[in-house]
């Protein structure tokens, strides 16, 4: 018995280190049908995809402040995302997880310019600018700032709510209590930076904030008395009054109607502020009260023909090539590209709608 157990696990490491059939055989021939082919095989076909591409129409949506160009699709192009979608690599799975955010990158900055861009609304912003004392405070607790900011702002510019529920209390009765809600009716956009530790007075690299704010009711207001209602609302959340903090804690900004520039600053689009970034902080950006922006809600929409989009591009990849600060001007081909973001005001947008014709 034993001879006859040591020969079956000797011809089971034969069989183990034994040469596979090679492919094309008929052995693996069957087995090849069923298998999705290799993702470099998808490669070249996007390219002939993309080729044809050029010869497609499109769509213009335009916003306040940003022109948004969509491309259609060729035949040959759909026919390749079908099959990326079949056997392609999927898109990130439930089962993973999302790195630390340490820096501001450079699609996060391309995620806030096409949020800002696709706002609605037409009545100009605020510009409210939140700081601190030098070396006086950490990041974590900086943000922990701007959230209490935010509630305070949605009970003094904001709609209460009253509702009643059910509780129960230590001596077990049941009884009924009234707690408030409020909803915010302004919306803004808040970005955060450092101050770059400079002079003899400068601690260390302290944040602040810049926020955009659309509110209705501001536009009513005295500015000095709004300027005063924010900075006291700032030192109680910072828990650092004085007439210094009263005076340069807060500042309060009117724009006035043309909403590229500003968008600008907040981005800093132009490069000019890499040096303010704050890195191991998190998130650099965010939107408070989304529903009140009225975002990806063009003021219009055209529809593009091949000519038509085939001189928009030209003119967006001379506009696109310019704002690049420190390179050379380098025109792109934007033919094949899917979308096309670009931040201009009204007038530009209209001058660049009669060259194609649309107007």
């Amino acid at each position: 018995m034993q001879k006859v157990r040591d020969a079956l696990e000797h011809s089971k490491k034969k069989n183990a280190f034994a040469p596979k059939s090679p492919i094309g055989s008929a052995e693996t021939t069957e087995a090849s049908e069923h298998e999705p082919p290799l993702s470099n095989r998808l490669i070249p076909v996007r390219a002939i995809a993309k080729r044809g591409s050029k010869s497609t129409g499109g769509k213009v949506d335009i916003y306040p402040s940003m022109l948004v160009r969509k491309r259609d699709r060729s035949e040959s192009e759909d026919e390749w995302y079908a099959a990326l979608a079949r056997f392609g690599k999927k898109s990130r799975l439930s089962g993973s997880k999302r790195g630390a955010i340490d820096h501001f990158s450079r699609d996060a900055r391309f995620r806030m310019l096409k949020k800002l861009g696709s706002i609605g609304r037409d009545d100009p912003p605020f510009m409210v600018t939140l700081t601190y004392r030098s070396g006086s405070v950490t990041f974590e607790q900086a943000k922990k700032d701007l959230k209490n900011w935010r509630k305070r702002m949605d009970r003094e510019f904001g709609i209460r709510h009253e509702e009643t529920e059910e509780w129960v209390n230590k001596a077990g009765f049941h009884k009924l209590r009234k707690r408030y809600k409020y909803e915010g009716t302004w919306a803004g956009s808040w970005r955060f930076e450092v101050t770059t530790g400079r002079g003899t007075r400068a601690k260390s690299a302290t944040p602040h904030f810049h926020i955009l704010v659309w509110c209705d009711e501001w536009h009513g207001m005295d500015l000095n008395d709004l300027d005063y209602t924010l900075s006291k609302m700032w030192c109680e959340v910072t828990k650092d009054g004085g007439e210094d903090r009263m005076q340069f804690g807060c500042r309060v900004d009117q724009s006035q109607g043309d909403q590229t520039r500003i968008k600008n600053y907040m981005l800093g689009h132009h490069g000019k502020k890499t040096d303010q970034e704050a890195c191991g902080s998190g998130k650099h950006w965010g939107i408070f009260n989304a529903d009140k922006l009225r975002i990806e809600e063009p003021k219009e929409s055209h529809t593009l023909s091949p000519l038509q989009r085939h001189r928009l591009d030209r003119i967006l990849a001379k506009v696109i090539a310019r704002r690049k600060v420190g390179a050379e001007v380098v025109e792109m081909d934007l033919s094949d590209c899917n979308y096309i973001h670009t931040v201009l005001n009204t007038y530009q947008i209209r001058r660049l709608l009669q060259h194609i014709q649309l107007t």
